[in-house]
């Protein structure tokens, strides 16, 4: 369908942004470097030959190229050389880079620039700029990135520097990549390689294969995008850079796990790409592990979760799931990207001080003789004056004294026998104190040890949530607004894709929290069963036998003592050759909008009142309803948690009315600002009244 087309997540990994070349590593050159750095009585030849130490090791061995930048900048400081500080520096803040420790990389590169700028250094200050932009590029801030990399390029080109604007042309081409404009992001690729072909920069030139492999990624070309990070890895195994070896191999699993899904003919082909992501993964996994590259593991662990949930083999893929999580976690967080604002801020505005106080010099300067003749003149007069307040204050302060020595005397009499009462009254508070403090003490331990659980649930339930890029690649339009009322949730969605269906299922399960998330696992590993294994996509059948396997399941035969826990749920089944939609309900209804005479209109297509698991009533088939596509039409799956929260100025639900009002409202918006909408809506409505159960929404545009 040209409407679900696919939308894959840009992975510009470190090597893109990052063209620079290490030192091959020689044992000869080491030792020789060594003799110099034991041997040499000249500091600065000394730091010199610590800093090409480091960066012979910078891409295969970091922590022993960060030891001896450390060393560097320790002696450099010693002999307050600002040239020498800067560029340790910058080399500390590259390592810290690799690392992903952004904030600290940031740290580095802002001193690093400080120095360039005291010295004039026009080279370094242009490549520190460079670094600032990566730094924001990894963070998200697309636009900060471009205005240092404009910054950067502009120093460049004054000094005629070839390989800075190598670097400048694959910088944009990585940014522009991301921004969606593709075109440009292949030209100043070409440009790239180009520049890097005439300088024999042949790390260069496997970083420009790179981009232009992820740029045809995004672009749907996957044979294309296969073939040049294959020839990038090549070329970086050839000169021996296992950190550029490891973003290549990554982004050649990546290529073979999206193809395992669009471009496989058959089962024995899908099987045979995803042994190869699988096989690439691992190869890049085992050197992230050697090179401490948190942003490539981040990555490959995405892939290998992926390659082998699609393999049916969830107890791998729960593993790499754990490692998806705790590496994203590591890279990603509000404390590194407030310090990494926070310093940016900090120099812009130390900047400008530097500014305002040369202008405030020259003013006090210019002011100076005028102010020296007047203290001249002022200055007789006003030490006579101040010579009889002198004498009249230590007058006054004799007479004073005497007074208040007499008061502090009876003062003292009093504050002893208060401290006395006081002191009695401090021993009985201390040891009352103390007895909460043990109660508070052994309760949160408990507390600790609940929610320590309880957390690696929720790590658990959402590595079994369909991740947004799968969602991506199915879907062209769709927001997902999910919020749990506890740490796990009742509620869950659920998309699959089975030979030309996409299925799509939101769900709310009986309770929420810990009870919800229990039933959420169990039916999305019924869906599993049901949909993919055993390749049912009738929209009322699927539910048929999702409320045969929970009745099954929870020992549910229809006696009143029976356990009462159940599932509601709106399912969707889209036939991409068709465009023809089947939705079956059980409890939740499905809401479409559609434009009619030129003004949207919502069409309710009501759920059957039976839910899946326990009820009283006689069990009947759910009714199965087609509806063709158009384009432009959206549709809407939700749980009871948005219309029945309380809020507003007479604390009541939201309401299915306000609900259907709302989504007219902002049926023209893009998916992303509707999501928006509904959560600005949501936290207004809500006010200073917490969350009553888990909330689902999900939207998709045709």
């Amino acid at each position: 369908m040209d409407n679900f087309k696919s939308i894959l997540l840009v992975f510009c990994i470190h090597v893109i942004l990052f063209p620079r070349i290490g030192v091959a590593q020689s044992q000869n050159v080491v030792d020789s470097l060594m003799k110099v750095v034991n041997g040499s009585n000249e500091d600065t030849i000394k730091i010199e030959a610590l800093l090409d130490l480091g960066n012979l090791y910078i891409y295969n061995l970091p922590d022993t190229a960060l030891f001896y930048y450390e060393k560097a900048l320790e002696i450099s400081e010693q002999i307050e050389s600002f040239r020498l500080q800067a560029n340790s520096r910058r080399n500390i803040g590259m390592v810290r880079e690799k690392q992903g420790m952004y904030d600290q990389a940031l740290e580095e590169y802002f001193a690093a620039l400080a120095y360039y700028e005291k010295t004039g250094n026009k080279q370094g200050i242009a490549s520190c700029y460079n670094d600032i932009a990566i730094i924001h590029y990894f963070q998200g801030s697309c636009e900060l990135s471009m205005d240092y990399l404009t910054r950067s390029f502009e120093i460049k080109k004054e000094l005629g520097d070839t390989l800075g604007m190598a670097n400048y042309y694959t910088n944009m081409s990585s940014l522009n990549d991301v921004l969606g404009n593709y075109q440009e992001a292949l030209n100043f690729s070409q440009k790239a390689i180009d520049l890097f072909k005439e300088l024999d920069d042949k790390e260069g030139i496997a970083v420009g294969y790179g981009n232009i492999g992820t740029i045809h990624y995004n672009l749907g070309n996957y044979r294309i995008s296969l073939d040049n990070h294959l020839k990038s890895v090549e070329m970086h195994q050839e000169i021996g850079n296992n950190d550029g070896m490891a973003h290549s191999l990554s982004n050649v699993a990546g290529v073979y796990l999206i193809m395992a899904d669009s471009v496989a003919r058959t089962e024995s082909q899908r099987r045979e790409y995803l042994d190869q992501a699988i096989s690439y993964g691992h190869q890049s996994l085992n050197l992230t592990e050697e090179l401490d590259a948190l942003y490539v593991k981040n990555y490959v662990a995405s892939t290998l979760m992926n390659a082998y949930r699609a393999l049916g083999n969830h107890e791998e893929a729960l593993i790499y799931a754990d490692i998806f999580i705790s590496t994203r976690d590591s890279l990603f967080n509000e404390e590194k990207a407030r310090a990494i604002e926070e310093m940016d801020t900090k120099y812009e505005t130390e900047k400008k001080q530097q500014q305002i106080e040369l202008q405030e010099s020259q003013i006090l300067a210019r002011d100076a003789t005028i102010k020296q003749q007047k203290t001249l003149r002022n200055s007789l007069l006003g030490g006579l004056v101040a010579i009889a307040i002198i004498v009249f204050l230590i007058s006054y302060a004799y007479v004073q004294k005497r007074r208040d020595n007499q008061r502090i005397r009876e003062q003292n009499n009093q504050i002893s026998e208060a401290n006395e009462e006081l002191k009695q009254l401090n021993e009985e508070i201390h040891a009352q104190k103390e007895e909460i403090e043990a109660q508070r003490d052994h309760l949160f331990t408990q507390n600790e040890a609940i929610t320590d659980s309880i957390n690696y649930a929720q790590r658990i339930q959402a590595a079994m949530l369909p991740p947004e890029s799968y969602i991506l690649e199915l879907l062209n339009e769709v927001f997902i607004l999910y919020k749990p009322k506890d740490i796990v949730s009742g509620d869950f969605y659920w998309f699959k894709h089975v030979n030309q269906y996409i299925i799509i299922a939101a769900a709310d399960c009986t309770g929420h929290g810990v009870p919800g998330a229990f039933m959420s696992i169990l039916g999305m590993s019924f869906l599993n069963e049901i949909v993919q294994r055993r390749e049912i996509t009738c929209a009322n059948q699927v539910l048929g036998e999702l409320r045969d396997q929970i009745k099954h399941s929870l020992r549910q035969h229809g006696h009143p003592d029976d356990p009462k826990d159940g599932i509601d749920m709106a399912l969707c089944v889209i036939d991409e050759k068709t465009r023809v939609m089947q939705y079956a309900g059980a409890n939740n209804p499905l809401y479409m909008i559609r434009e009619n005479n030129g003004k949207p209109a919502l069409i309710e297509i009501k759920a059957d009142r039976m839910p899946l698991g326990y009820y009283l009533g006689k069990d009947q088939p759910f009714t199965n309803h087609e509806i063709k596509l158009e384009i432009g039409d959206a549709f809407y799956l939700f749980s009871d948690g948005f219309v029945d929260q309380k809020g507003g100025r007479e604390n009541r639900k939201f309401l299915s009315k306000n609900f259907k009002e709302l989504l007219l409202g902002i049926y023209e918006n893009s998916m992303y600002d509707q999501k928006e909408a509904l959560d600005k809506k949501l936290m207004n409505w809500m006010g200073t009244n917490s969350q009553i159960d888990d909330i689902l929404v999900v939207g998709v545009r045709v």
